[in-house]
């Protein structure tokens, strides 16, 4: 049979254009995703951040509020899958449900910036982009019942000079907000070309703007000990490596049990700080309630150079689906020989508001008992360690951290690392770092940056929803 003129034997069924377009679309949103993940450790190519970024806002110019959603899913699981990966170390196929969770944030972002647009098409894109995503990042990473808020665009850029300047000031939200700004001017279709040279320009200057390394002033010196949980030999020796030190800490979980319901074990800890006549820091368990295996409070204790108790500070963020005690909600400055020291305990440092609150009363250092088991790999431990940086940047606050495997290290006010430790086995890291008495803007107001952009942006989505009915109901075929 012969095909007729009007049936071509060469053109597919007009059902299959759209849905290679279709796909077209999804492997799009998926490379922009991957690009976006390179952006963070492993790789850490944090200077494409606004090029992945206006990728992903470039494919969702002319889309639907649905598939602007579905683009906005792809990407994240593409960006979630390619950098939290580890994540299977811990929670095995699990994980997989756990990225899916963390992609539905774009894809909040995606609909909402597509919706808004509709509704109000006059808005200036960037802006508009900056701050929802900004909202929802705060949201994702403080205020979402899972509170995640690892790879925010912020940690990647912390490290340059000129982002960890900003984040004194508004903090890692921040450089998110200004990061998505410039991804927004690249791919605004109605921009001229002059304007994205200039924006692109401008961010490659900020991004290679060289610092200068700040000098420790009133200059202490603190043995940072790294080996696992009750490693009691390891733990000792350590902290009697090397020379002089006013301070010394160690690891989260030092001892799993809780060391002053041990009178041998108590007394040995409090020879450390009589022998070594230095502050000693240690994570241990607070149980108030023996028989019931979650019945206590993962703690730090502080013993001064006579080997008195003088403070703790019990973890404000405990671990999800970890059992990892009775969260505590105090965060307060302890008085020490060496001046007002910042105690926090790991998890508490992937989030703002212990670090601030230590500064606000009075901190002029951070010394962290942590636990990154070596078995949650090194891609695990680098993006924490960026997590430790900002909030450093963001105080203005030297700090220093006793790991248990390969984490142990220290960073400066400027949100550069200052030393680690390069291996996963025991050992001591002796660091000089300064104490700081100075309140940074972002510890006297700053901080609420993220949380005036999640307002804004619920704001602007509620002006939207009123804007919407009113036009329906002018016009009810719409």
């Amino acid at each position: 049979m012969i095909p007729s003129p009007e049936q071509p034997i060469d053109r597919p069924p007009d059902w299959v254009r759209p849905a290679v377009r279709q796909g077209r679309l999804v492997l799009f949103a998926i490379a922009a995703g991957l690009l976006q993940a390179i952006c963070f450790p492993p790789v850490g190519w944090a200077i494409l951040l606004p090029l992945s970024l206006g990728a992903f806002f470039a494919l969702l110019e002319g889309q639907s509020v649905k598939w602007a959603l579905q683009l906005g899913f792809y990407y994240g699981a593409a960006w979630a899958l390619a950098d939290l990966y580890w994540l299977a170390r811990i929670f095995g196929p699990a994980a997989v449900s756990l990225c899916a969770i963390i992609a539905l944030f774009p894809a909040l972002f995606a609909g909402a910036f597509v919706w808004i647009r509709r509704v109000l098409p006059k808005a200036p894109a960037a802006v508009l982009a900056a701050l929802l995503w900004t909202g929802v990042e705060m949201y994702r990473s403080e205020l979402f019942i899972l509170k995640f808020g690892w790879l925010g665009l912020g940690y990647g850029a912390v490290e340059r000079p000129a982002f960890a300047l900003l984040a004194s000031w508004l903090g890692c939200y921040g450089i998110s907000f200004l990061i998505v700004l410039a991804a927004g001017a690249l791919a605004n279709s109605g921009l001229d070309a002059r304007w994205k040279t200039l924006a692109a320009a401008a961010w490659i200057i900020l991004f290679c703007l060289p610092g200068r390394a700040p000098q420790p002033d009133r200059p202490i010196t603190v043995r940072l000990v790294q080996a696992p949980s009750e490693d009691d030999q390891s733990l000792f020796s350590g902290a009697r490596t090397g020379g002089p030190a006013d301070a010394i800490v160690w690891p989260e979980y030092s001892f799993v049990s809780d060391p002053r319901r041990q009178r041998l074990l108590w007394a040995k800890l409090r020879s450390v700080p009589i022998d070594q006549h230095a502050l000693f820091i240690f994570g241990a368990k607070d149980e108030f309630n023996p028989a019931d295996p979650a019945g206590y409070r993962n703690t730090a204790f502080v013993l001064d150079s006579a080997g008195a108790l003088i403070g703790t500070h019990v973890k404000n963020h405990t671990v999800h689906f970890f059992r990892d005690g009775v969260p505590g909600t105090d965060a307060s400055a302890i008085p020490t020989a060496l001046g007002r020291i910042g105690v926090a305990i790991c998890f508490d440092m992937d989030y703002p508001d212990v670090a601030r609150r230590l500064a606000e009363d009075g901190a002029e250092v951070f010394l962290v008992p942590n636990d990154d088991p070596a078995e949650w790999g090194p891609v695990q431990r680098s993006q924490h360690r960026q997590m430790f940086e900002m909030r450093a940047a963001e105080c203005g606050r030297w700090l220093a951290r006793a790991d248990v495997a390969g984490g142990t290290s220290a960073a400066a006010p400027n949100g550069r690392e200052a030393s680690r430790i390069t291996t996963t086995g025991p050992g001591e890291l002796t660091v000089t770092i300064g104490r700081v008495r100075a309140l940074t803007p972002f510890v006297r107001g700053g901080w609420m940056f993220g949380r005036a952009c999640l307002a804004v942006s619920a704001a602007m989505i509620a002006w939207c929803a009123v804007v919407a009915v009113r036009r329906r109901g002018e016009d009810p075929t719409s």
